[in-house]
């Protein structure tokens, strides 16, 4: 036994120097998930901006990319709306209430956030184009799934983190609520309502599959 301890400690002594080695080069995985997701909704922003510098600074602001409601050639915008703004000032409106909501979400989970924007993205730009009354653009109405869910999610699933975000939501962004009315001619109202629509809906259907998992 006396002879193996010496090949014993070296062994030891090895595996401690890579351990050491690695802890010193690479992030630790917890981290480098969390700045993944919270990278999410910035990718999303990247393209809106990258085209809204191409669209002012090339097009003169004529580059949009609108649902057209009832018409094919309006199809495309289903999917390419959301990265189109009338102008800056209309990006920077909508980006700075996506991220936050975003990134309240991707604090709870990926996998709603990623339903929930689906939900909002394709599903709300599909009832735009069949519903809508009139050609729209913008991230708005994702906005306003995402902002539904928010405010539904913490009341149904009932748990201490997302009822205070919830809360938290509410206190501090209640008046998005008016947004859903018909009030400035210029503002698509509508579609911000089926945006809040999709995204209570989606917040009551995930939570009770949360509540029948636990049951279960």
């Amino acid at each position: 036994m006396s002879e193996l301890d010496p090949k014993i400690r070296a062994k030891l002594r090895q595996l401690e120097r890579e351990l050491q080695s690695q802890s010193t080069t690479a992030p630790p995985v917890v981290d480098r998930q969390i700045g993944d997701r919270f990278a999410i909704p910035l990718y999303f922003l990247a393209i809106a901006w990258g085209q809204q510098v191409i669209d002012q600074v090339v097009f003169a602001g004529r580059w949009n990319l609108p649902i057209i409601p009832r018409r094919m050639i309006g199809v495309p915008g289903v999917i390419l709306s959301i990265f189109s703004h009338v102008d800056f000032a209309h990006l920077i409106a909508n980006s700075i209430p996506f991220v936050i909501f975003s990134w309240l979400i991707l604090i709870q989970s990926y996998r709603d956030y990623w339903i929930t924007l689906l939900v909002g993205w394709l599903g709300g730009g599909f009832l735009c184009w069949l519903l809508g009354p009139s050609p729209v653009h913008g991230l708005s109405g994702v906005v306003y799934t995402l902002f539904g869910y928010l405010l539904w999610i913490g009341w149904q699933e009932r748990r201490v983190i997302p009822l205070a975000i919830s809360i938290f939501v509410l206190v501090n962004y209640g008046g998005f609520l008016w947004g859903v009315l018909p009030q400035d001619p210029r503002v698509a109202w509508w579609g911000h309502l089926i945006g809040f629509m999709l995204g209570v809906g989606t917040a009551y259907l995930l939570g009770k599959h949360q509540q029948n998992s636990a049951a279960k």
